[in-house]
């Protein structure tokens, strides 16, 4: 979930942010700073964390100024999950993909909900288990 603009997501803002293309990845961490650590000791990425709620802080990958990623810390409302990476395809009418999904043997793990003033978010899990978020981006992916 990016919640600066998404529209700079990758540098082919048009093919990233296509429906049914996998357009952002976040990694969910139980330590945030040693995340950025990590990541900026092996890929060379900047980190740019800003609050983005009350008590919750959302963390931007770089490198250069393409934007890589995102990254929050878990949370305890989050419940036991391990950390992880979990990748964002696009739709464009995420209640129609939602179905689609459900008809096809997926489970709705959480969602579909509201992201304020950025889009909305489902989080889904395939017949075989792999889980992945759909996102419907509420910005318009035409502008600058």
């Amino acid at each position: 979930m990016h919640t600066n603009d998404p529209t700079t997501m990758s540098e082919d803002t048009n093919s990233a942010m296509a429906p049914g293309r996998f357009g952002w990845n976040e990694l969910l961490t139980s330590d945030v700073e040693a995340s950025k650590k990590f990541y900026g000791e092996l890929f060379g990425w900047e980190s740019e964390t800003k609050a983005i709620a009350p008590g919750w802080d959302y963390t931007l990958f770089k490198k250069g100024d393409a934007m890589v990623g995102g990254m929050f810390g878990i949370t305890p409302e989050m419940g036991p999950i391990p950390p992880h990476w979990l990748s964002y395809v696009m739709c464009a009418d995420i209640e129609a993909d939602l179905a689609k999904a459900k008809a096809a043997g997926a489970t709705v793990l959480k969602g579909p909900f509201e992201v304020p003033d950025t889009g909305t978010l489902a989080v889904i899990q395939d017949p075989q288990g792999a889980v992945f978020a759909l996102w419907q981006c509420a910005l318009n992916p035409e502008r600058e």
